[in-house]
């Protein structure tokens, strides 16, 4: 029994090994290893080892874009992002995770028309999803009053406006953490030990 299990996951190796687009897609796997561990640093050295392949590209890219938003690098973030869509052609789910991330990183910028252009084209890709539709809500509702402060000055203005303010981020750090941790959940999870006997 033990042979045969030997020779299944040999065979299964090799065939990993053959087929073509297998080590790319490895790759990206290794990037969100790191990725889900707050390894950015490494996650990049492998989403950039990943972006060679052509199967893998278009996840390696957005890994890097993912990656390099944690690392506070918007502007590049940004670049892989773009680059992550002109790669992905079918995949809507990528679709929708790129527009949605490009979203998030521009309404942090304070673009707020961008934003609710991204989350629009978001909702295009998978319209299912609600944290898109409330985030574009959110964009087009900061956007407004970007549009009303460049009008107003400083003094005109309330303490109402700047408690909708204070709402408005603590709903949008709310959608985001729900939406880290959807991605999280989706990550490979460590067995729990088993604890009793072994039989």
């Amino acid at each position: 029994m033990k042979d045969m299990c030997k020779a299944s996951l040999s065979f299964f190796m090799l065939f990993l090994c053959a087929c073509s687009g297998i080590k790319g897609k490895l790759l990206v796997m290794e990037g969100n290893f790191y990725s889900s561990r707050g390894l950015s640093n490494k996650a990049v050295s492998a989403y950039m080892r990943a972006s060679a392949f052509h199967d893998a590209k278009a996840y390696a890219e957005f890994g890097l874009g993912s990656s390099y938003y944690a690392l506070g690098e918007t502007d590049a973030a940004l670049k892989r992002f773009k680059d992550a869509e002109s790669a992905a052609f079918e995949d809507a789910e990528l679709l929708y995770r790129i527009r949605y991330n490009q979203g998030i990183v521009r309404f942090e910028k304070g673009l707020f028309d961008e934003a609710a252009a991204d989350f629009r084209r978001a909702l295009e890709a998978d319209p299912s999803h609600v944290n898109a539709k409330r985030n574009l809500e959110l964009s087009l509702l900061s956007q407004k009053r970007q549009e009303a402060g460049g009008q107003k000055s400083i003094e005109r203005e309330t303490e109402k406006d700047a408690e909708t303010e204070e709402r408005l981020q603590t709903l949008f750090k709310f959608l985001k953490e729900k939406e880290v941790e959807r991605w999280k959940s989706s990550e490979w999870i460590e067995n729990a030990p088993v604890y009793g006997p072994d039989y």
